[in-house]
């Protein structure tokens, strides 16, 4: 049910593109077709990355106007799990096809590795419909994200898919996610300080010591996820001629200190009109200590914690796109509100502006491409 769910709605936000209407609800659509959705930042990105393979000679040559004056290393700021995706749905169709397709299967990955995760917390297969189906629309942002080319929806499912796999003692698997994590985006490497903490403090900063070789051989197929992220970086140096590429992107670090997002003379902040920002960081923080009150200090507590601490540090005025690998966890910890009837009634009904929220985004949130048969 979740996964038809998540292909229904998502038919439904490409009808507009599909059928080019020129307005609806009084949103301009101006006519814009399906390929607004593919040149939604960052999917084009995403798409480059999928055809040259971080080539920067391929990148320079073919995307220039893509690059618009910055370097081919701008690129390695796109990490490959998502292109990956990409890239092998672009054997069977062509680029701009191919990324639709993986929005597709994205959807289809979310939508389970959210009934699953839900269903391993709650023993409880109504109630894990209920707070999927929560999640695959709320905070709003995460509908504008999940129909287009964005690897946000990829990410949380390799997350959940690591954790849900460590919930059931399947080391390798659960390490193999981690990898998969790690290499769509860089606070992947967050899941593997929460398997760090509770490995030390389960095991090193406790009396259970009897066991600790066998504990250590255990956390081993977790030392994956950082060398995977190694393994990109030296990856980098041999494409870029830097394993820093990364860090030296520039605009891609936004980590400064506490509630900086507030800070007007950010980079990536615009103006004064970020009142919403206060709500948001109000859901994490609560949501947050109501999922450790509810599930304790196991390891996606754990994540819960150091994720929640990493979106308060973070200065970008898309904040709310940060936070979603975090909401899945949110929406459990509140999920005791949803007990309420007419809580579910107010679900449904903003479902309806957060539709037209997503529409206005794809709308806007794009970068105009001159020739798209670089990208076939």
């Amino acid at each position: 049910m979740s996964i038809g769910i998540a292909l229904f709605s998502l038919g439904i936000m490409w009808l507009p593109f599909a059928l080019r209407a020129k307005n609806l609800l009084g949103i301009d659509f101006a006519q814009a077709g399906m390929d607004r959705i593919v040149s939604n930042f960052d999917g084009i990105n995403f798409l480059v990355v999928a055809k040259t393979a971080y080539n920067p000679e391929l990148i320079a040559n073919s995307f220039q106007d893509i690059l618009n004056g910055r370097r081919p290393l701008y690129f390695s700021a796109h990490y490959p799990g998502y292109p990956m995706l990409i890239a092998l749905i672009d054997i069977f169709v062509s680029g701009p096809n191919a990324l639709l397709g993986s929005v597709i299967v994205s959807n289809i990955l979310l939508s389970a590795a959210l009934y699953l995760f839900f269903e391993s917390l709650t023993k409880n297969r109504e109630k894990a419909i209920l707070l999927t189906l929560v999640a695959l629309f709320f905070p709003a942002r995460m509908l504008s994200n999940r129909i287009v080319g964005s690897n946000e929806s990829l990410f949380i499912f390799f997350i959940l898919s690591s954790l849900i796999a460590q919930m059931k003692n399947r080391k390798w698997w659960s390490a193999v996610f981690g990898v998969f994590a790690v290499l769509t985006r860089s606070p992947g490497i967050l899941l593997f300080g929460a398997y760090l903490i509770q490995f030390i403090f389960h095991n090193l900063l406790t009396k259970n010591r009897k066991d600790l070789m066998k504990q250590l051989n255990n956390f081993v197929p977790y030392l994956l996820i950082p060398l995977a992220l190694i393994g990109l970086w030296i990856f980098y140096g041999h494409q870029f001629g830097s394993i820093w590429a990364y860090f030296q992107v520039g605009g891609n670090i936004n980590i400064h200190w506490p509630f900086s997002v507030f800070g007007s003379h950010m980079d990536w902040i615009s103006g004064i009109w970020n009142e919403d920002l206060i709500y948001l960081f109000t859901l994490i923080i609560g949501g947050g200590i109501a999922f450790l009150h509810k599930y304790k200090w196991h390891t996606s507590g754990i994540f819960v914690a150091i994720y929640g601490l990493f979106v308060i540090f973070v200065a970008h005025r898309d904040l709310a796109r940060y936070s979603l690998p975090i909401m899945p966890f949110v929406i459990a910890g509140l999920s005791p509100i949803l007990e309420y009837r007419y809580i579910k009634y107010i679900i449904l009904v903003m479902i309806i502006p957060i539709c037209l929220y997503a529409w206005q985004f794809v709308l806007v949130n794009y970068q105009p491409i001159m020739d798209w048969t670089r990208l076939l």
